[in-house]
């Protein structure tokens, strides 16, 4: 918690010490175990798990998809609203300033064609209205940065300097509970574990401006919720989480998690949507995700993989994956790779997105 007190709003650290090891942030410090842990699974209830479980340390709220214009301008989008509870003790004196919640998110976009990356960041205290999340109906925000339910529809909107998003998401496809009926284990020790369930296709229309252009765009967006108090072991450095809209309607989603010598841990995890709603949750012999490139940073120096080698063998999946543009890390608080990405093998194709920490 005195990590993420560290910085201001908008903050972007220039040295990279300075910055904090997401997956150090997401094990299990002593100091947690006055919160919940996902030890076991337990029954999911809507609309009450839409909004937040305060009980955990640590949630996530995450949007991420491709959309294009009517000519076929493709642009990808990133807006993820993450909380982290600073303390368990009841809040002491009666100024409203008080809070044991701290909200912040990250927002991007990419333009493919124009091959640019616009991110920003913010962080506020859950105080005043400033930033929080509700249940029903379910909002989740900081500012006027917000995803909200609307009717049947959810709307997200953001803004940063010369960009802005609106768009409007309809479900399309019924909710996966990811892992054992929502318990998504991540290591071999009690609570290494989370509980979390994905929307895999949203049907999203609306605009994104970029300066004095107005793009109207339709597309798909893949959407997670997941909260947990130490859902990654002490020998975790990262994790690559790759997921995808294929054009046979097929919704893929796999994660590897990395030991510190690159290696999987053995508790990747993922699902696979059919096209009628139905879906298979993968384990990690379901699957491989071999790097093939690399890609340096020109700012934080770190040194990615460029693009992949995805495989679900029981699906006859066998996938390229490349970024649309090489260059899609955020560089605030928390340095990590996540953007848009092309998919294609075995005569299916797709467009998707890809995140990478610990590198």
């Amino acid at each position: 918690a005195a990590l993420l007190l560290a910085a201001g709003p908008g903050c972007r650290p220039s040295p990279d010490q300075d910055r904090i090891n997401i997956s150090q942030a997401l094990s299990a410090p002593d100091a947690a175990t006055c919160y919940d842990r996902a030890d076991t699974p337990q029954a999911f209830e809507f609309p009450r798990d839409s909004g937040s479980p305060d009980s955990f340390q640590t949630e996530w709220w995450y949007y991420t998809g491709n959309l294009e214009t009517d000519q076929g301008r493709q642009f990808g989008y990133q807006l993820t609203f993450f909380r982290r509870a600073l303390g368990c003790d009841p809040i002491q004196g009666a100024s409203k300033w008080r809070t044991q919640q701290l909200y912040f998110a990250h927002f991007a976009v990419t333009d493919t064609r124009a091959r640019v990356f616009y991110s920003d960041f913010r962080m506020n205290r859950q105080s005043l209205g400033i930033a929080g999340a509700k249940s029903v109906p379910f909002t989740v925000w900081i500012d006027d940065w917000r995803a909200e339910q609307v009717d049947h529809h959810l709307g997200l909107t953001a803004r940063m300097d010369g960009v802005t998003l609106n768009l409007t998401l309809t479900r399309t496809k019924p909710i996966i509970l990811q892992g054992k009926n929502g318990w998504s284990r991540k290591g071999k020790d009690k609570g290494n574990a989370s509980y979390y369930y994905s929307h895999p296709r949203l049907e999203t229309r609306g605009t994104i401006d970029i300066g004095t252009q107005t793009h109207t765009l339709s597309g798909h967006t893949w959407f997670d919720h997941e909260w947990s108090t130490s859902a990654l072991g002490t020998d975790v450095a990262g994790w690559d989480w790759f997921s995808v809209h294929l054009d046979n309607g097929q919704d893929l989603m796999v994660c590897q998690i990395r030991t510190p010598d690159g290696q999987p841990n053995g508790h990747g995890f993922g699902s696979i949507s059919f096209p009628d709603g139905t879906y298979k949750i993968l384990v990690a012999d379901d699957f491989s995700i071999t790097a093939i490139d690399a890609w340096t940073s020109p700012e934080t120096g770190r040194q990615y993989p460029g693009r992949w080698r995805v495989r679900v063998p029981g699906h006859g999946l066998d996938l390229k994956v490349l970024p649309v543009i090489p260059d899609q890390e955020h560089t605030h608080m928390f340095a990590y790779w996540e953007g848009s990405a092309r998919f294609s093998g075995n005569g299916v194709n797709g467009l998707g997105y890809v995140e990478l920490t610990g590198y």
